[in-house]
């Protein structure tokens, strides 16, 4: 079985390669039954013209042996491993060359975050507060590996022990990784059981056109994204168009009129996208429940309302105690079993807080 496959990732590989078949219509091919060893063999009258004359080209044929040796370590759109949800976008890439846990693809948690390669410490510390308010669920953050956004979001993740995804606009081959400065977080990535795909073999260069071509993959992968930052023409808002054109959920983070960078945001929640104003949200999308809100079911009535105070604001002992008129013992008790539980800590100030 596993020799057909490859066989007929042969000649998948050779229909993709032939200048000027589009892999999006080599993709409708594939829709309608057709296997690529068959469209090699008896073209449809389409694409007769140009695969009969591939065959004619003696260097051509040489080379396609000679480099889908490259491709052993690629996951192709006939592997039963390929993500389904990747498959319904428009143009799907045929081809997927990968490292790390290609198991995180299984996954129905994956979230992808996008923004600016400008880091405002408004959006920093809120995709911090996200993730860190995220953690302890198995969602699996996906990004593009930029500068920026992407990093923090990636960075975030590894901080709360959430896997995550890098699909990048170039090889991941040490060589030509872009940006360069994020070398050591790529192998950060793959330290902790992280993956790294893009649709390029290895050792291809970065060009400019690869990385708008790369977001409709970010956006593919996911059941929703999330737009932090962008202006209003941007990169990110290409990720987003493509997120929404293929009926996935888009969150975008609300921000000042007045600042560039939250033109795109605030434009998608004027055109209709969710505002994104807590983790509560994205925990809805997923059906998930986050561990302080599973301990919170086995609060008992003292515990719920002293939890349930600390959420609104950062109090002190005291100022607790004259908000919910409440035994000193009862409310050091109380309290001592919601920092055992790890729901709340003392802050610098002398004041209870929650996690």
């Amino acid at each position: 079985m596993k020799s057909d496959l490859k066989n007929e990732e042969y000649y998948l590989f050779y229909l993709k390669s032939i200048h000027g078949l589009k892999e999006s219509l080599i993709w409708e091919y594939l829709k309608d039954g057709f296997l690529p060893k068959t469209l090699y063999a008896s073209p449809p009258k389409a694409i007769a013209k140009l695969v009969n004359a591939s065959k004619l080209n003696t260097n051509f044929v040489a080379k396609i042996r000679q480099d889908f040796l490259v491709y052993k370590n690629s996951l192709s759109i006939l592997d039963p491993a390929y993500p389904e949800l990747l498959k319904t976008i428009f143009d799907p890439p045929l081809f997927l060359f990968y490292q790390g846990n290609l198991k995180l693809l299984e996954s129905k948690y994956l979230l992808s975050i996008v923004g600016s390669r400008t880091l405002t410490s408004y959006h920093l510390n809120t995709l911090n507060s996200l993730l860190t308010d995220l953690a302890q669920t198995p969602l699996v953050i996906v990004s593009g590996l930029a500068l920026g956004i992407d990093s923090a979001a990636h960075l975030a993740a590894l901080k709360n022990n959430l896997k995550t995804i890098a699909v990048l606009g170039s090889g991941f081959d040490q060589k030509v990784l872009y940006p360069r400065q994020n070398l050591k977080l790529a192998q950060d990535i793959l330290k902790n059981d992280g993956l790294i795909l893009s649709e390029y073999p290895p050792l291809t260069k970065p060009a400019l056109y690869q990385f708008p071509k790369r977001n409709r993959i970010l956006a593919g992968l996911s059941p929703a994204s999330i737009v932090v930052s962008g202006a209003e023409k941007s990169g990110t808002l290409i990720t987003a168009q493509c997120a929404l054109e293929n009926g996935r959920e888009v969150f975008a983070l609300p921000g000042n009129i007045n600042l560039k960078l939250c033109e795109g945001p605030n434009q998608l929640i004027y055109q209709g996208a969710n505002i994104l104003l807590n983790s509560s949200d994205i925990l809805q999308t997923y059906d998930l429940i986050k561990k302080t809100d599973k301990k919170m079911l086995d609060l008992n009535n003292e515990q719920k309302k002293v939890y349930g105070t600390l959420a609104s604001e950062s109090l002190s002992f005291d100022l607790l105690q004259n908000k919910l008129a409440i035994k000193t013992s009862d409310l050091n008790k109380a309290l001592s079993q919601l920092e055992i539980m790890n729901l709340i800590s003392l802050n610098q100030f002398n004041e209870f807080e929650i996690k």
